[in-house]
Parts: structure tokens; sequence; C-alpha cells
């Protein structure tokens, strides 16, 4: 009986941690100005709005040659840049990595305002074409 309930429990839980290990990883810029922090934003609010779908999400700036080599090994990733510099696309270029999927927010229309925080409705903008270029690929 003992070992039944820890056998369910142990499935139960593989079941989680499959659901969660999509293989599909976020990375954002970590600019300080209005689009770099709109790219955090709209990252959290999607993965907060649309759970499961992203297995992890990491700041470019925390890109060091361990999690160069676990970007490699999955099978997909998304590039979420704030403007035409493309700070998080160059850092895992540089490590011999390319995009599946890479958005600009200031190629939605998004204006880049020095350090102001971002607008809600921008935030929704970038989220919203997240989700429709990640859904796209499904």
């Amino acid at each position: 009986m003992i070992d039944e309930k820890r056998d369910e429990k142990f499935k139960n839980l593989e079941t989680l941690r499959c659901y969660f290990m999509t293989g599909k990883i976020l990375v954002t810029c970590s600019g300080i100005s209005s689009t770099g922090k709109l790219t955090l934003q709209a990252a959290n609010s999607f993965i907060l709005r649309n759970p499961g779908i992203f297995e992890r999400h990491l700041s470019a700036t925390a890109i060091d040659d361990k999690k160069s080599e676990m970007l490699k090994d999955n099978a997909f990733l998304v590039v979420l840049d704030g403007c035409s510099d493309c700070c998080s696309c160059k850092k895992i270029q540089k490590a011999g990595i390319e995009p599946d999927i890479h958005i600009i927010a200031t190629e939605l229309g998004i204006e880049k305002r020095g350090a102001e925080d971002p607008f809600f409705s921008e935030i929704d903008v970038v989220s919203r074409e997240l989700k429709r270029q990640v859904n796209d690929q499904d």
C-alpha cells in the first residue's frame, strides 16, 4: 500500500516535470532604457498569463558559458530585444546559437524613450506579439 502511494506520487511529479520541461527558453534584453525594461515586463506578463509555455526565462546578462551550453541543448529559443542594437541576440550568437524567434520591440512601433518606464499598452503589444509568434510555431 505504501509503495503504491509513493509510486502514484512519483508519477504525478513526473507528469508535472514533463509539463514544465517544454524545451522553450525566453531570453530578454537587460537594458535600462524604456525598451529594455519593456522586454522584461512583457516577458513576465506573458509568463503569468500563459504558464507552462516557457521552461525558463533568462536575462541576457545572466547568460554565462554554462547557460550557453544549456541553450544549445534546448530545442526552441525565443529572444526578445528592446531595440535594433539587439544585445540579447548578439550575446547568444557569440555562443554560436541562433534564435528560433527574434522579436524587437522598436520594430513593433514602440519608441525608445530614455530610461522612462514602459507604458502598459506597450507591454501588451509586445506580450501579444510574443504569444502570436509562439503560437504560430506550435
